[in-house]
């Protein structure tokens, strides 16, 4: 998919988790999402070892295979991205902790506030991970899936 669509889908799915969170039902101007950076949370210029490590761990899945799907991409500010480089997982969870967009800091950890809250809605159609595996970025992939449809939701017309 060409970067402006991705960019695109992305920012649509950010936002509705964002408007879920804060419980807000009118969404705004898409522009502060679409002015984010796309992550590859499994880097998209890994160095060799990572690269290495994922294949050896994922033995029927080719990097270069899943680096690209949606499961594995997430929208950042462009400073914490910077940061978060092209390191693994585990090192960029702590990055992803710090953005300020829910979807992409809920892989790092997932927040609960009180009882049926909004933020505890929406909880229930995302995941943290530990880990960052070929069954991560599918199951991820499925979620935001399921969010699309949610966010695209029509009505048949009569």
């Amino acid at each position: 998919m060409q970067q402006y669509r991705t960019r695109y889908l992305l920012a649509k799915l950010t936002q509705f988790v964002d408007m879920a969170y804060k419980g807000l039902k009118t969404p705004g101007s898409l522009r502060e999402y679409t002015s984010l950076e796309i992550e590859h949370i499994l880097p998209n210029n890994p160095q060799n070892d990572l690269r290495r490590s994922f294949e050896a761990d994922n033995p029927y899945a080719r990097y270069d295979d899943y680096k690209h799907r949606l499961g594995n991409l997430t929208l950042l500010e462009k400073p914490i991205n910077i940061v978060a480089g092209n390191d693994c997982f585990t090192t960029k969870k702590a990055e992803y902790r710090k953005s300020k967009y829910y979807l992409t800091s809920s892989l790092a950890e997932i927040t609960t506030v009180g009882q049926n809250t909004s933020i505890n809605r929406i909880n229930e159609k995302l995941r943290s991970f530990d880990n960052w595996s070929a069954a991560s970025i599918k199951q991820r992939h499925e979620m935001l899936i399921k969010l699309a449809l949610e966010v695209w939701t029509t009505s048949p017309m009569n």
